[in-house]
């Protein structure tokens, strides 16, 4: 059972993606099949990018509470470069709250 603020939708997604590829593989006609996996991997792929994005923010603000390198490399059960290599992804990238504070600010210089 999920206890928190939020539950584990990965059984029910996984269960979601199992069966959707299943029918997509018995798709008879193959450029109706093609077409079809095509779309859902530019689909995928904005969320794997998403993913990511999430995974270097969620070390870089572990890092930022004050957990060294080395120990999020060893809680996360990678390498001090990779946990490194992270922190400067996400640094690269604005997170959702930097985005939202600058939208804020910029409908309040707009709306002066």
């Amino acid at each position: 059972m999920a206890t928190g603020k939020h539950s584990d939708p990965t059984p029910e997604t996984t269960r979601n993606t199992d069966a959707f590829l299943a029918w997509l593989e018995d798709v008879p006609d193959p450029q109706e099949r093609y077409r079809r996996a095509t779309e859902e991997l530019a689909e995928h792929q904005v969320a794997v990018e998403r993913l990511s994005a999430v995974r270097a923010h969620a070390a870089a603000d572990a890092y930022d509470l004050g957990t060294s390198v080395r120990g999020l490399a060893e809680q996360l059960g990678v390498s001090p470069s990779r946990v490194h290599q992270l922190i400067q992804e996400a640094k690269a990238q604005p997170s959702k709250t930097e985005e939202g504070k600058r939208r804020r600010a910029g409908r309040q210089k707009g709306s002066s």
